[in-house]
């Protein structure tokens, strides 16, 4: 009985979710109209040459080297399918929103009457808000066709590990970074065949297309992503570069600030920053394979799955953020899965790190586009901005390692997740 009188509220605080977040794509797409410094060039204008000069023949990926992986290029031609050169932009958004949509169903309606039902709709909240504080960066890129893909496939590990495999597969072979969820996954659940059966099926499904379309020559080309960025520079708002910035900014000599036109990005270089540039890839490996093997520690010592799971897929993920040279803003995006699903399996114990996330996302929209030519500049407001959010990135992959050191239950929530499985 009392389950029925709480439905009605229910009904409508998912109606309220729904409607909040078409309303904020439709803002942070109308700001993307007008803003100068047009946060969805890279959809208006490099996605959509990419899809031209695979309309002319050349396909990236398939006839040559690309920078993305080779599934990348079917949301792009989705595109351009719906909306054409005129409304190309318009139809991207609304490819995002419709696929933002699923993951929102899938969080809110699918289970609506489950024991973790007001978990996963105050999940289904944070990310909204999330959303909008990050603005228009967090629907212009091809980062954000992978946020509902992970989503869905987190909140389908414990049913579904091969469906999430498969989505987890699905968003790498758009941008590399879900791998780290699959890698969290792989090692924290027993079911690890079913994760990898998933995988297998998308490489396949993936491989068989691409030696379709261009033979064994394509094969090459389709795995190029791998090494296609390794000889770039140091990206000028990547956590190693703030501090290189900020020492610009004191007054060190020998820091320029340069727009490289091959790769699309603003690089800094000076004393010091290629040698931590090429220092961040070996690192990056050296901290995947320490949170690996904490939270393996942590099984060994009986600690509960919904605590170190959504701890190690927090760390995998900031660690690919901050270690690593490339830092463009639209990574920031990638925290948005990992924090709705630490906030639907372990509920109280990820309530902080979500409020230090939003804090994140807000000044990662002040960064880009709003104060963006402050940090190209390198004016001093710009450099405390950018090492301000890159510190806060710092102390998210370090509370991770943390947590999984020495992880805190909280007995309420863990009484809930309990619930939720016997439902």
């Amino acid at each position: 009985m009392s389950r029925l009188a709480t439905r009605p509220p229910a009904n409508r605080e998912i109606a309220a979710l729904w409607i909040a977040m078409i309303a904020v794509h439709g803002v942070l797409g109308w700001i993307s109209t007008f803003h100068y410094i047009r946060p969805m060039n890279d959809v208006t204008t490099v996605y959509r040459g990419w899809i031209d000069d695979a309309i002319a023949g050349s396909i990236p990926g398939i006839h040559e080297n690309f920078v993305y992986p080779v599934g990348s290029l079917v949301p792009m031609w989705l595109a351009d399918l719906f909306g054409g050169h005129d409304r190309y932009t318009t139809a991207w958004v609304v490819l995002v929103l419709v696929l933002n949509l699923w993951a929102l169903w899938w969080l809110t309606i699918r289970r609506k009457d489950a024991a973790d039902a007001r978990l996963r709709r105050r999940a289904a909240w944070f990310w909204v808000a999330f959303t909008a504080l990050l603005g228009p960066i967090a629907l212009g890129r091809i980062d954000a066709i992978t946020v509902p893909l992970a989503i869905v496939g987190l909140l389908s590990l414990r049913e579904r590990p091969a469906l999430a495999g498969a989505l987890f597969t699905a968003g790498a072979w758009l941008k590399v970074w879900p791998a780290a969820l699959f890698a969290a996954a792989f090692v924290a659940i027993r079911q690890r065949w079913l994760l990898v059966s998933g995988a297998v099926i998308v490489c396949a499904m993936v491989f068989v297309g691409v030696l379709a379309i261009g033979g064994t020559a394509a094969i090459p080309h389709a795995l190029s992503f791998i090494t296609e960025q390794t000889d770039r520079g140091l990206q000028l708002e990547s956590t190693a570069a703030s501090v290189f910035l900020m020492l610009r900014v004191l007054g060190a000599g020998g820091y320029t600030v340069a727009f490289d036109r091959t790769i699309l990005t603003q690089q800094i270089a000076g004393p010091g920053t290629e040698y931590v540039g090429d220092l961040l890839t070996p690192a990056m490996f050296l901290v995947v394979l320490l949170l690996l093997a904490l939270s393996w520690w942590a099984q060994r010592r009986g600690v509960d799955l919904a605590t170190r799971l959504p701890m190690l897929a927090l760390g995998l993920v900031t660690a690919f953020i901050v270690v690593n040279k490339v830092g463009s803003p639209q990574f920031i995006v990638w925290l948005a899965p990992v924090m709705v699903f630490g906030l639907v399996w372990s509920g109280r114990r990820f309530e902080v790190v979500a409020i230090v996330s939003l804090l994140i996302a807000a000044l990662t929209q002040l960064i880009y586009p709003w104060y963006y030519w402050q940090i190209a500049d390198a004016l001093p407001a710009g450099a405390v901005l950018l090492l301000a959010r890159n510190l806060l990135l710092v102390g998210l992959l370090i509370w991770a390692i943390l947590r999984l050191v020495r992880p805190r239950a909280d007995r309420r929530t863990t009484r809930a997740i309990r619930a939720a499985r016997a439902d």
